[in-house]
């Protein structure tokens, strides 16, 4: 334990909280030993409370009131932009999580080509929530950190603005959260004071989203990503990138011993098949509980041998409501429920079939699944497709499904013929090295970096391809 330590909006000594900031009703408070000291009105609390209670994708409105709020900022440092550095600007980061990935991987495909910085918004948290992505990224780039706690939000805005215009990035890869009013403000900034390319990567495709705006292009991962941009959110400016995977030579090669050891550790006994999903918890569950735990109990049921593995991180009422459909199941010894695994590679790799989490399907885990040549399963969500992730896969691929019917006999069909499973995985394995392997997506993003009319490379999508929302 830390004897002193700033954590985001507080500051503890020994562990015991002794100033604190909350930000409630449109003003922000600040407390000792938990006793109010005094209240100031910040500009963008009542703008928080506000967004956190709007549903309209379009949040243009928002966007034009967080700008005019640092219009008035006098003595802003000028850029003169050095072409040899990129830089990335993110709120938190995360050891596990799709959007962390991405960036770390982006980041690593640049770091022979460019100087590299990494600034983050909010730094306690990364800490404690990402030390090993933290070491990996100190390898290969600057990490720029900021004080947490801070009554003035112009002067937290005026340091990020600041570190970045000094660092005079040709480009600024965006990774904030959907609701950071702090980021948002100092996009506003270097978009009105600098030449500094915005490039803002929109890794959650289903939420409003602030900032976007702001950028010269927004960076998607698929058409129906874009789609959500160009037609809901109102904002022309995107150009599908996809996503970045692991290089081909840093994929992990496993012995048999391995694998073998893992499934025992799991609990899968010798001769069984394992079948596993791997996802975040909400992505099992919808309004009538978890169709997705029903459809696995039946697979259960029906196949003796099967023993199925869930990776994931429940919070307390999705666990009680798999206790509840699983409690008087002979079944339920069958079902191993693991948390994350910080070797999850080797956990995936030990699956003789992954199943794909519904309503809302897993989307970076697929990719990596492709470069570890392990089999899966597909479900496509015809009802919302904010919420399905397939247009990831190659074209052709045979084994993604619409019902839940047809997804049940695919995932039998498979487990029934190895030779298919074999089969699927050198497919999957060519479309990793053609789209995702980072030597396929440099050359994607290289265009993007050096483009100066963006105007030429935003999206057309094909307009007879119909999506569902329910957003």
């Amino acid at each position: 334990m830390r004897i002193f330590e700033v954590c985001d909006g507080s500051v503890k000594i020994f562990g015991g909280t002794i100033l604190k900031i909350k930000r409630k009703k449109g003003q922000t408070k600040f407390y000792a030993l938990g006793l109010p000291l005094f209240k100031i009105n910040n500009p963008f609390d009542k703008l928080n409370k506000e967004f956190a209670e709007n549903t309209d994708f379009d949040v243009r409105k928002f966007d034009e009131k967080i700008s005019d709020i640092t219009k008035n900022y006098k003595n802003l440092l000028k850029c003169k932009i050095n072409n040899k550095r990129i830089a990335f600007l993110a709120t938190k980061i995360y050891d596990m999580g799709g959007h962390t990935k991405w960036m770390r991987d982006m980041q690593k495909t640049f770091c022979n080509q460019y100087d590299e910085a990494l600034f983050l918004t909010t730094t306690t948290t990364s800490r404690k929530a990402a030390p090993q992505t933290l070491e990996y990224i100190k390898k290969i780039s600057d990490i720029v950190t900021f004080r947490q706690f801070s009554c003035s939000a112009e002067r937290s805005i005026r340091e990020i603005y600041d570190a970045i215009v000094s660092y005079a990035p040709k480009a600024l890869f965006v990774f904030i959260h959907t609701d950071d009013f702090i980021a948002t403000a100092v996009l506003a900034l270097l978009k009105k004071h600098t030449k500094i390319k915005i490039f803002f990567v929109n890794h959650a495709t289903h939420r409003p989203a602030l900032a976007m705006s702001f950028a010269d292009l927004v960076l998607e991962e698929t058409p129906s990503s874009a789609y959500v941009t160009q037609n809901l959110r109102k904002i022309a400016q995107t150009h599908i990138v996809g996503l970045i995977s692991k290089p081909e030579e840093e994929n992990p090669h496993f012995t048999q011993a391995e694998i073998d050891k893992t499934r025992q550790k799991i609990g899968i006994p010798k001769g069984a098949i394992c079948t596993m999903s791997g996802a975040a918890s909400y992505k099992f569950f919808d309004d009538n509980g978890s169709r997705y735990f029903g459809m696995v109990k039946k697979l259960l049921s029906e196949h003796q041998n099967v023993y199925h593995v869930v990776i994931s991180k429940f919070r307390d009422f999705e666990a009680e409501i798999v206790k509840k459909m699983f409690e008087n199941a002979p079944v339920k010894n069958r079902l191993i429920l693991l948390p994350y695994q910080e070797n999850y590679e080797l956990y995936f790799k030990s699956a003789d079939l992954f199943i794909d989490s519904f309503p809302m399907s897993s989307a970076l885990a697929f990719i990596d699944l492709m470069r570890l040549r392990v089999p899966y399963v597909v479900k496509i969500n015809t009802e919302n497709s904010a919420l399905s992730f397939h247009e990831y896969q190659a074209k052709d691929f045979e084994y993604m499904y619409e019902s839940i019917k047809d997804f049940y006999s695919g995932i039998e069909k498979l487990l029934a013929d190895e030779n298919l499973r074999k089969a699927m995985c050198e497919k999957n394995y060519q479309h990793y090295i053609e789209n995702y392997e980072p030597k396929a997506a440099e050359k994607i993003l290289d265009k993007v970096i050096n483009c100066d009319d963006f105007s030429t490379i935003y999206d057309k999508l094909d307009k007879n391809i119909k999506y569902h929302f329910q957003l």
